[in-house]
């Protein structure tokens, strides 16, 4: 047990992050973001504006609560409207509808160097799920989740 704990307390957040960071634009619509997101099987992504620098996390809550917000507006049936063609132009429903009226702001990130555990301490203490790892110039180069910790977690007991 002693060699486990001596792996874990050196892995660092490069060595378990994901590098493949799936991002949504601050610009998108929400229904935008949803493609992305559920096609690429996340269930949050960094928000990114036109300079690809990170500005906020959307996340699956951050979806439901604007759903939710949608179905007891006013004026709602409670039946979501199909969507029309893409065209150039945004409807004013569009426009409140994008990403960065629904994302939360505050981000956490995370530099790649540091330690797993200072890592887990800071999701913990968050309650979060996710950390961004972001560079010198805030644009996202890796994701730690949750379940990349788990999984480092095991992979150490197991060997």
């Amino acid at each position: 047990m002693n060699s486990t704990k001596k792996r874990l307390l050196k892995l660092q957040v490069t060595d378990v992050m994901a590098s493949d960071v799936v991002t949504v634009s601050a610009n998108s619509t929400m229904s935008e973001a949803a493609d992305v997101m559920s096609e690429r099987q996340v269930t949050g992504a960094p928000v990114v504006d036109q300079q690809g620098r990170c500005i906020g996390v959307l996340s699956g809550s951050d979806y439901v609560h604007s759903r939710a917000a949608v179905l007891d507006s006013p004026g709602t049936s409670g039946e979501l409207a199909l969507h029309a063609a893409p065209c150039r132009c945004r409807t004013e429903e569009e426009i409140h509808d994008l990403v960065r009226r629904h994302m939360t702001p505050a981000v956490q990130t995370i530099d790649s160097g540091c330690s797993l555990m200072e890592a887990a301490r800071c999701m913990v203490e968050k309650h979060i799920h996710r950390l961004i790892v972001i560079d010198n110039n805030c644009v996202p180069i890796g994701v730690l989740t949750s379940l990349g910790l788990v999984s480092a977690w095991i992979d150490a007991v197991e060997e």
